[in-house]
């Protein structure tokens, strides 16, 4: 009688694990197709094949499963770096000898099969980084894969000038710079390894070039009608910063710009117009803060370690002093992954900042190499600071990262 009842104890256990697993699952897909204010227990029972009452009786609150979530992903994520790891110190791993080629896999395996579970974790990551609690969780995250990468790094042959932690930001940066232009996997190395430039992607210039439909445009537009537009998209930016940009719609626009339901509409005739605009004004005044600090030297003086303490001044300013928003920023970056209407404005602002770090670059090295990677650490480091608080270490350093990513662009332009 005691070993039955430990049997049928044993799989009632099996499938409280199993149904708990499907409903993960089902987040997970939840999460990459309509981000966390499109997590309901009725969405997520139908993507994980089980029934709204398990759902509800296994997770209370959408905290619940996004909690359930996370854990999922990040038992999943450092699981799999733990095998790499003893998988290079027995020498059965050669295709992976440093971590530049650590930072190339994890990233092509990101945007191709494990698409997916990388975007739902991108949405974990930055919808983390608007409430305390989710900022614990990313600091949770990013403590444990720190330990692990770097417990990776002491298994290559020979010491790298480039800090685990900093390799986990280039491959964060990587990721969310690249989801949107939904890119082959071949193509994917190429841009890694440097063999092909942003620029040089077929048809990327056309794309950046194509625009959402406006209707009517602001030169049209009476100052009345221009002051009524731009408190649109303010109430955009902020409503993309308190949720996210699933949350965005006609009716919650214009019930927090204090209109009439139908009156964004008339301004933006689509979403994708809406956010195309806040994310529009949102890059043109990152730009003008980056421009400022930038030209707080001269032309004729600047060189190599200039160009690094301009950069970690920037990056700090906008870890500590506009970190709300770039939480909106980068959120419409990743919504144009489902939404074709943003990915020109992706694309447009993806090449103007391409084209900025290399003009940065030029000054100090005559020729540069492409700036890509430079340009993911940015965003990755940025990342980590706004969604889980950077401490003193890693602030400490943030020079130091900057100054092997610009000494590789000027070495790959053959200095």
């Amino acid at each position: 009688m005691r070993d039955s009842g430990t049997a049928m104890k044993r799989a009632v256990q099996g499938r409280t694990l199993t149904t708990r697993r499907k409903i993960a699952e089902g987040a997970i897909k939840v999460l990459a197709s309509h981000g966390v204010p499109g997590l309901t227990h009725r969405a997520v029972a139908h993507a994980g094949g089980v029934s709204l009452a398990a759902t509800t009786y296994h997770f209370a609150t959408k905290q619940d499963i996004l909690a359930e979530t996370s854990r999922t992903l990040m038992e999943g994520y450092l699981d799999a770096f733990r095998r790499l790891r003893q998988r290079l110190l027995a020498n059965e791993e050669t295709a992976i000898r440093s971590l530049d080629d650590l930072v190339a896999r994890v990233v092509a395996t990101a945007l191709g099969r494990e698409r997916t579970r990388s975007l739902a974790w991108c949405e974990l990551m930055l919808h983390g980084g608007r409430h305390d609690e989710g900022r614990a969780m990313a600091r949770r995250w990013y403590s444990e894969l720190d330990a692990i990468w770097a417990g990776i790094a002491e298994a290559f042959p020979g010491p790298s000038p480039l800090r685990a932690a900093a390799a986990i930001d280039i491959t964060v940066g990587f990721t969310v710079l690249l989801h949107p232009l939904m890119l082959d996997q071949e193509t994917v190395f190429d841009l890694l390894c440097g063999r092909v430039g942003i620029d040089q992607l077929p048809g990327i210039k056309a794309l950046a070039e194509t625009s959402v439909p406006r209707a009517p445009s602001p030169e049209a537009l009476r100052p009345r009608q221009l002051e009524t537009r731009q408190r649109l998209i303010e109430a955009t930016i902020d409503m993309l910063v308190a949720e996210g940009a699933a949350a965005v719609s006609h009716a919650s626009i214009a019930e927090r710009a204090g209109m009439v339901r139908s009156g964004p509409s008339y301004y933006f005739p689509t979403i994708g117009s809406l956010l195309e605009a806040a994310q529009t004004t949102m890059f043109e005044r990152a730009k003008a803060r980056y421009r400022a600090g930038i030209e707080a030297v001269a032309v004729a003086d600047m060189d190599r370690d200039r160009l690094v303490d301009l950069t970690t001044t920037i990056f700090f300013r906008e870890v500590l002093e506009f970190a709300r928003e770039n939480v909106g920023y980068y959120s419409v970056w990743m919504s144009a992954v489902q939404d074709a209407e943003l990915r020109g404005a992706v694309s447009s602002a993806l090449l103007d900042q391409q084209n900025a770090w290399r003009r940065r670059l030029v000054v100090c090295a005559a020729v540069a190499g492409s700036p890509l990677q430079l340009q993911a650490l940015f965003v990755g480091k940025l990342i980590r600071g706004i969604v889980s608080q950077l401490d003193t270490t890693d602030l400490s350093h943030s020079r130091e990262d900057f100054a092997v990513a610009v000494g590789k662009s000027i070495a790959g332009s053959g200095e």
